[in-house]
């Protein structure tokens, strides 16, 4: 059955309010994946126009809030890919005072930053499909039915590629990184044959 304009406007504006009600969540997994509340905010409304723009596309056969995750990761996926691409401009100082203002806590907050960009970009080292399950179930707290509804996928192989892609990803954490808080400036060093570059 086709509808109307007149319904299909208001079927239009039901779906916007559902996306907004659920800005909140998205802007909180992103700041998880990012530890950058500019970056988070910025992506946030970049996930909001992307929905709108693909709201026809829309089907309902996951739930908007999972839907809305699997465009923000794709964002944060394609940020830290064109960022591994440019190089980094800002200094330490210049780092801070962005993400903090210069505040007294701005030290934390650039470590809590260096720490999940380090996290998101040790993600991307994943393969697709256990990164997307990884970081829906693990960091936007989706269910496994509501993970395999976003992909495509059955809910036992979303428990599969979940256990395969924390396993992966603490294999390529203890290869790559070595954590050291409270040592050092940055907490996530990144290793090179064995040892840490600093």
């Amino acid at each position: 059955m086709r509808l109307g304009p007149r319904q299909e406007a208001v079927m239009m504006k039901l779906l916007l309010d559902d996306f907004l009600s659920h800005r909140p969540a998205v802007k909180g997994f992103l700041l998880r994946l990012t530890g950058d509340p500019a970056l988070a905010d910025d992506l946030t409304q970049e996930t909001m126009v992307r929905a709108v723009r693909k709201a026809a596309t829309f089907k309902g056969e996951s739930s908007t809030k999972s839907w809305l995750f699997a465009i923000a990761l794709n964002l944060v996926r394609d940020q830290y890919r064109a960022s591994a691409r440019r190089p980094e401009t800002l200094t330490d100082t210049e780092s801070l005072d962005r993400l903090a203002g210069g505040g007294e806590d701005s030290e934390l907050t650039y470590m809590k930053a260096e720490m999940s960009r380090c996290i998101a970009e040790h993600l991307l080292m994943l393969p697709e499909q256990q990164y997307k399950v990884v970081a829906l179930h693990d960091m936007a707290g989706l269910s496994h039915k509501e993970v395999a509804d976003d992909l495509g996928i059955s809910i036992g192989n979303s428990r599969v590629l979940l256990h395969r892609g924390r396993d992966a990803f603490k294999g390529i954490l203890e290869e790559n990184c070595e954590l050291t808080l409270g040592r050092d400036d940055v907490p996530c060093d990144r290793r090179q044959k064995g040892k840490s570059v600093h």
